[in-house]
């Protein structure tokens, strides 16, 4: 007798449907990750733009201060070398404006959230192209502005404070030497003190104006962030 063979029967449409089923649940878990990787970027940028808001807002006021001392200190420093060019020696404001050279008002930024952003290896986070150069832009500013301060620093410890230690007292500065003023080597202390302090404080206002921007964009950032999180709370 023979053997008759069975034909097993596949039911191909179920099995088409069950992939479908399996492609489709893998899409949509793959959409769902990038959703969530998504939105966890989004958050870290929004995050990120705050700090920056907080930090550089600070920071303005920071800059805006050292630049008005420094400005007071210009005013007194112009006086006094006018009163030397003249040869005004007469003049008792001559006792006090050497003063100006022995206190300043440096700068100095916080610059936590960039290290901090730079340092992960997150800065492309900050989608917007304009952030990126801004932030950029003015964290380097702040480097060459304290690289001027630094300038200066250094110029009054290798010629101001030598001076004025062996011709004034410092406690109340009072004169050691009265005609200490009439020595040329004060006069070109003084105007070369005079032409430093002028670049640093040109680099100050293009500091500032700098910083001033990227205030301007990161405040209009945080309003619409705000202003979005108070839509989706109405919603709720």
């Amino acid at each position: 007798m023979k053997k008759t063979k069975k034909k097993l029967k596949i039911d191909w449409k179920s099995k088409l449907i069950d992939l479908l089923i399996v492609i489709i649940g893998i899409t949509i878990a793959f959409q769902l990750n990038n959703l969530n990787e998504s939105n966890k970027s989004k958050a870290q940028e929004k995050d990120y733009l705050k700090n920056f808001y907080e930090e550089n807002r600070d920071n303005e006021a920071k800059l805006i201060s050292a630049l008005k001392f420094s400005e007071s200190n210009k005013k007194n420093i112009d006086t006094l070398k006018q009163i030397l060019l003249s040869k005004n020696y007469e003049d008792d404001r001559i006792k006090d404006l050497p003063a100006s050279m022995m206190t300043w008002s440096d700068f100095h930024p916080a610059l936590i959230t960039m290290e901090n952003i730079t340092a992960s290896g997150d800065f492309e986070l900050i989608s917007n192209f304009e952030f990126r150069e801004k932030l950029i832009d003015t964290y380097n500013s702040y480097q060459t502005t304290s690289q001027y301060e630094d300038i200066l620093s250094d110029y009054a410890k290798q010629y101001v404070t030598p001076f004025f230690f062996d011709n004034v007292r410092l406690s109340n500065f009072t004169f050691l030497k009265e005609n200490f003023v009439k020595n040329p080597e004060f006069e070109n202390i003084v105007i070369g003190y005079d032409a430093l302090l002028t670049q640093k404080l040109k680099e100050y206002k293009v500091n500032l104006k700098k910083l001033k921007e990227l205030n301007q964009l990161l405040t209009t950032a945080n309003k619409a962030y705000k202003n979005n999180e108070a839509g989706a709370k109405n919603k709720l």
